[in-house]
């Protein structure tokens, strides 16, 4: 065997006992918080939700890994078991939170931290002191305000946070850790909150090393008649949130106002285009009054040909035929034929009357100059553009 396959081995024996050292070596134990069920580390809840079935026999336990929002149509009352470092749900997720407990829903929280919009729904505030230390021990009681029970004491807990009453708060107390309240039950609707402000005792150190009658006596305050128990594995410190865009869109504000204001418009569009819409109609010229035309060829033939008294005849008999027409009067000549005729086609009297008079005067007359032809025509042009039935009517 030479050198260099000796030293293959030599290695290889020596990187098999450093493994299987490592193995049989003790771990150091993770005290990290995680809260969540799938965890056997000292401060998850594995012992606790798989002792749900020996705490609430008469429930049907669900174990929600998904937000209150995505599960929105779930309407059935249930006791709702939230255990945290800090729950701080969204908009949308505390909306839903608290239609469930109106509808009759019990919720408990535990958590060292909780939402303000939720904390100040409920009227309460939580007070936080960061001096104390994981080696402390904490004494626990559960009662109310005028009998407490027993004392349970808790090594490796970290009372950290308590609850402050303000005087209009409908809270009721139910326990308290080192003298301070950490927690209470608020009613709301048909439901209520339950707040815990010490998650670590729900986790599988102090289920197995501490008192866990305690914990009994804490769950024991949900009520038993309700037949659902959801246990949240969304809300942990450490779960991999999913949101779907349309949530991230509506839990900010300039974006939800966006959204919202764009669905309306296209519902507006929607609703104004919905008919067919019609062609554009062509813009076409007016057509020519070929009538007038002919009438104005004939009348400039006879102007150029001097005969004006001939013209001011034709241009009377036009004036007369518009009259008979129009307003079904028989010309006469006569003071009372001009009242009609004016309170009929609505020109002044005077114009009427000169018109007739004028007309008899150039129709004795032998000779019509062009001064006297120009003035008449006029005279009749001021009729037509003042009478409300002209025959100048356009097509």
């Amino acid at each position: 065997m030479n050198n260099k396959l000796k030293y293959i081995i030599g290695t290889s024996i020596l990187f098999g006992i450093l493994i299987y050292l490592q193995t049989i070596a003790p771990r150091n134990t993770n005290w990290i918080p995680t809260y969540s069920g799938n965890d056997k580390v000292p401060f998850g809840t594995y012992v606790l939700r798989n002792s749900l079935e020996d705490l609430f026999p008469k429930s049907i336990i669900k174990i929600s890994g998904s937000s209150f929002f995505e599960n929105k149509n779930d309407t059935n009352r249930c006791n709702l078991l939230i255990i945290t470092n800090h729950f701080k749900p969204d908009s949308l997720d505390l909306d839903i939170l608290f239609r469930k407990a109106a509808s009759g829903s019990n919720i408990l929280i535990a958590g060292e931290g909780i939402s303000t919009a939720l904390t100040d729904s409920l009227k309460i505030t939580i007070k936080r002191n960061y001096a104390n230390v994981l080696d402390s021990t904490t004494v626990l009681q559960t009662g109310n305000q005028t009998e407490w029970n027993k004392d349970y004491h808790f090594n490796k807990l970290i009372q950290s946070s308590w609850i402050e009453l303000p005087e209009s708060s409908e809270a009721i107390t139910l326990g308290k850790g080192n003298e301070h309240i950490n927690y209470i039950q608020v009613p709301y609707g048909k439901g209520s909150f339950f707040v815990h402000t010490q998650p670590l005792v729900f986790t599988n150190y102090h289920v197995l090393y501490n008192n866990h009658h305690y914990l009994e006596e804490v769950l024991g305050q949900l009520p038993r008649h309700i037949t659902h128990l959801v246990w949240d594995e969304y809300y942990k410190p450490f779960h991999k949130k999913s949101q779907s865009p349309l949530k991230i869109i509506l839990s900010i504000k300039a974006l939800r106002a966006a959204y919202w204001t764009f669905v309306i418009g296209l519902a507006l569009y929607i609703l104004t285009n919905i008919r067919r819409r019609q062609r554009a109609i062509p813009i076409l010229p007016p057509k020519t009054n070929l009538s007038r035309d002919f009438v104005q060829t004939i009348g400039l033939l006879y102007f150029n040909q001097k005969n004006h008294k001939d013209l001011v005849k034709k241009i009377f008999a036009a004036f007369s035929e518009n009259v008979n027409s129009n307003y079904f009067i028989r010309i006469d000549f006569s003071p009372t034929c001009y009242k009609k005729l004016a309170l009929k086609s609505g020109v002044n009297e005077k114009i009427v009357s000169r018109i007739f008079t004028r007309y008899k005067i150039l129709a004795d007359k032998e000779q019509v100059y062009e001064s006297e032809l120009i003035q008449f025509n006029k005279l009749v042009e001021i009729f037509y553009s003042q009478s409300s039935k002209s025959i100048q009517t356009e097509i």
